[in-house]
């Protein structure tokens, strides 16, 4: 295997900033080791360790990680009940995906003092799209400028975005290895902490980098995922094979949340 990885005290923090792991349970299908392989053949110098809506698998991936030096971020992409966010530093996670007020979700992320970023602007995974009037008003660090795997949308992200002052991040947004590593991020920093990377991401101390997955990558993944989860549903994880879980898991809002409700509301808001 290349070791030949970028030093962090000359080139900062370099990590794709939007992949998925498959310990979500959903539509992640990045293993461990090729997590920690791909960063390596990147010549990437930070593992990030995402997954949609869970910290589970971190330790597994640190435990690889260590044997070949790298430092790992543990980090999640959390899909609040409007848009998804991306945060940075998370320690623990119990909120059911798809039905909580971002703004709540933003507050236990700071709880824990976790760097957040808008993913996606351009994309409406849920039930609406993270708009500037809408991100002004949120207490978050910064926004994914590039999404590797957005294409033409990110041109609405470019548009609202332009003279945004906060961080601006990059990420391929992969579900699979092949998909990894073509959009990334480099931070300003020249340590292997966790906080210290967190701290820089909060100080918009960070640049979006790289280009789009390519466009044949993306459609034969597609293809493969529809055909493997009709055919074969149980995925293999960790030597065990389970059923991918898709409904809401964790705990869940007293009262149902209305993101047509909370978008009116928070734009009634002054700047």
């Amino acid at each position: 295997m290349n070791n030949k990885i970028y030093a962090v005290d000359k080139f900062g923090a370099i990590f794709d900033a939007h992949i998925h792991t498959y310990f979500d349970f959903h539509d992640g299908r990045i293993n461990p080791k090729d997590l920690i392989r791909y960063t390596i053949k990147r010549r990437f110098n930070w593992v990030n360790a995402m997954a949609h809506d869970t910290i589970r698998g971190i330790h597994r991936i640190k435990k690889i990680a260590k044997e070949y030096n790298l430092p790992v971020i543990p980090a999640m992409e959390v899909s609040t009940g409007f848009n998804h966010l991306l945060a940075y530093g998370v320690q623990e996670w119990n909120l059911a995906k798809d039905c909580w007020d971002p703004e709540v979700v933003i507050e236990r992320l700071r709880a824990q003092d976790c760097a957040i970023f808008v993913s996606h602007p351009g994309i409406n995974p849920w039930q609406g799209y993270w708009t500037r009037a809408i991100v002004d008003r949120l207490d978050v660090d910064g926004v994914e400028w590039l999404n590797g795997s957005n294409y033409g949308l990110n041109k609405i992200t470019w548009e609202q975005f332009n003279d945004y002052q906060k961080g601006k991040i990059a990420g391929s947004d992969a579900h699979h290895v092949s998909q990894f590593g073509f959009a990334y991020t480099q931070v300003e920093i020249n340590s292997k902490d966790p906080d210290d990377l967190v701290a820089a991401l909060k100080k918009g101390k960070c640049r979006p980098l790289g280009r789009y997955v390519p466009f044949h990558r993306f459609l034969m993944w597609e293809a493969y995922v529809r055909i493997k989860r009709k055919l074969f549903p149980n995925m293999h994880i960790e030597n065990y094979w389970i059923k991918p879980i898709y409904e809401q898991m964790g705990t869940k809002p007293k009262r149902k949340f209305s993101p047509k409700k909370w978008k009116i509301e928070i734009l009634s808001r002054s700047d």
